[in-house]
């Protein structure tokens, strides 16, 4: 199916971005997905992940075919920080005023470092509660419309969980905690995002599916009009494996 397709392409162009020292021309975005016949709105949100990845593109305007101005205006909204909804602002509210209280320890977070190095299991369950904050107020620097700010605090405290627990770390110090803890958001992130490209790109192959099903038999009730999965095939340049797919998710398969 050509989601499958997409997402090995997504993956090809990340990964020749990476070795291309995170820089990508814009023939070579053409050459990885010009095949897939998306249109403008799914490449801008191609290049929107890749930069989410770090992955730089070379006059990404002209491959959006966009004026310049509106590029530049676009990657500044891109790096602006994402609101939260009012029934966001409500629930974050709600769970940092049930931080305040919980009961905080005394010990200092250098002592407690200092501790958690040598194996203290209080030490990490005492840090684990003191950073509880700064985890929420990352995911609310990093928040994103793909992801609800309750599902990114938990993602944010998973990776605070994480990254105490773990073993053979040179040094334990707030900034190695906090880059964690960013380093976590960040991942979830990308495969949220990724997946809604994913999520997207199927629903525009279904709609076209659809589209194209009805141009080729509006107004004819005659059974002779109907088209078999492999005619239709044929006619819409599609695999027949991919149209069954596709019809399978709206329920015409039958």
């Amino acid at each position: 199916m050509d989601i499958q397709k997409f997402q090995q392409k997504l993956t090809e162009a990340c990964e020749l971005g990476e070795k291309n020292g995170k820089v990508l021309k814009p023939a070579q975005i053409k050459e990885c997905f010009g095949e897939l016949d998306l249109d403008k709105s799914q490449l801008i949100k191609i290049l929107q992940y890749l930069k989410l990845k770090g992955i730089t593109i070379e006059g990404a305007e002209v491959l959006a075919a966009a004026p310049q101005e509106e590029h530049e205006e676009e990657s500044a909204q891109s790096e602006e920080k994402v609101p939260l909804t009012p029934e966001e602002e409500v629930y974050l509210k709600e769970y940092l005023e049930g931080l305040e209280e919980q009961e905080q320890g005394t010990r200092s977070a250098e002592e407690l470092f200092a501790l958690l190095s040598q194996g203290d299991a209080m030490a990490q369950a005492e840090l684990s509660q003191k950073y509880l904050r700064a985890a929420a107020e990352m995911a609310v620097e990093m928040n994103c419309e793909e992801i609800f700010i309750a599902d990114l605090i938990q993602e944010a405290n998973i990776s605070l969980l994480m990254a105490l627990g773990e073993e053979g770390a040179a040094r334990k110090d707030e900034n190695w905690l906090l880059g964690r803890i960013r380093a976590g958001i960040r991942n979830a992130i990308e495969e949220q995002t990724q997946r809604k490209f994913e999520d997207d790109y199927l629903v525009a192959k279904v709609e076209k599916l659809e589209s194209a099903v009805r141009e080729l038999t509006e107004g004819d009730d005659d059974e002779s009009a109907k088209f078999s999965i492999e005619e239709l095939a044929i006619i819409l340049d599609m695999d027949v494996e991919e149209i069954r797919d596709v019809l399978r998710l709206t329920g015409d398969d039958k």
